[in-house]
């Protein structure tokens, strides 16, 4: 290669890789300090690179943080402070908040994409008289959810999100104790055998945290096909034959406010299937939980009753007269779970 084409590549090159880099200013966010992005690579998504804050009098630089992925998204050539879009939107590489509610502004600096889904993460610090501190704690909720976390200056209380696909969510609220993130509710919302849910609350009380379990049924799921649904009117309480898939067989006892009081099969049950037989004047459909037995019976004449045997103990729940049929559709449906006899 000739000597000027080659000092013509090389001057391309460098030419190339210094446009690549660039450092933007965040002048935004304090009366007292700047910030400073530094970017290696400004054609990539995430760049290695470095979020600063400097001291406005002594242009002295503050805090640094380093990362491999910093994501930034520029308005109009700039870059801002305090963007927020959460949890999934644009989160600006420097944030300043009152995080602990103490008067004074301190600051959050991404640290790359630790949070949820490779979501934007950050280093926390907190404003001091002299300075700033590092937070292990209030960096935690920075880093183990999804994005970073929300402040609610007005009722003094943070927030986080965090999920798993589509069936599993948990949001959590937080006070500020001793200087750090104390959490008072949290409530998990765990779809993962769908169309049941379970969804778990904890509230501290002042004294300790109190826990409560619920579970949910979904019927108008579009895998859910409802056979029969009859009040117990002794009870207050409902039962419901119904098949998810059109392959599978699930009873449900429902409380007053719809909740699930107990389900077969599923968490804590025995795995055999129903047994239906189909008799010329009685259908019976039965299943054991536990030592105990269910069965449903129900002829041409008279609506469905459910006893519930266990040991010697037996009782017999009635429901309305206008229930009938309830069992029929269990005679041709080819469920994977029943065993006709």
């Amino acid at each position: 290669m000739p000597r000027f084409a080659g000092c013509l590549l090389l001057l391309l090159l460098v030419c190339g890789t210094a446009r690549a880099q660039r450092t933007y200013l965040v002048d935004d966010f304090s009366p007292a300090y700047f910030g400073k992005i530094y970017l290696a690579d400004t054609a990539a998504v995430f760049n290695p690179g470095w979020v600063a804050v400097y001291d406005r009098k002594t242009r002295r630089q503050v805090l640094k943080v380093a990362s491999e992925e910093l994501a930034l998204s520029l308005h109009h050539g700039r870059a801002l402070a305090n963007v927020q879009e959460l949890p999934y939107g644009e989160q600006s590489l420097i944030i300043s908040e009152d995080f602990n509610f103490d008067g004074r502004q301190d600051l959050a600096l991404e640290d790359g994409q630790n949070s949820c889904y490779h979501g934007p993460s950050f280093q926390v610090y907190l404003a001091t008289p002299t300075g700033f501190a590092h937070s292990a704690a209030f960096t935690r909720l920075a880093q183990e959810y999804c994005g970073m976390f929300r402040t609610d200056a007005r009722a003094r209380r943070l927030s986080t999100m965090t999920k798993s696909g589509c069936c599993w969510h948990e949001v959590a609220e937080y006070v500020v104790k001793n200087n750090a993130p104390f959490q008072v509710h949290r409530v998990e919302e765990d779809m993962m055998q769908y169309p049941f849910g379970t969804i778990t609350e904890e509230t501290w009380n002042g004294q300790r945290t109190v826990t409560h379990t619920r579970q949910t049924v979904d019927l108008a799921a579009n895998n859910v096909q409802v056979l029969g649904s009859a009040p117990l009117p002794e009870t207050h309480r409902r039962i419901v034959l119904f098949t998810t898939d059109g392959t599978t067989l699930h009873y449900a006892l429902l409380r007053p406010d719809g909740t699930v009081e107990f389900r077969y099969p599923g968490p804590g049950t025995d795995e055999a299937p129903f047994e239906l037989t189909c008799g010329l004047a009685v259908t019976t459909l039965k299943f054991r939980n536990h030592g105990a037995v269910y069965r449903f019976r129900e002829t041409a004449a008279t609506p469905v009753a459910l006893e519930v045997q266990n040991g010697p103990a037996k009782r017999v729940l009635y429901t309305p007269d206008s229930t009938r049929a309830f069992l029929q559709p269990l005679r041709t449906l080819p469920l994977e779970n029943v065993r006709k006899q």
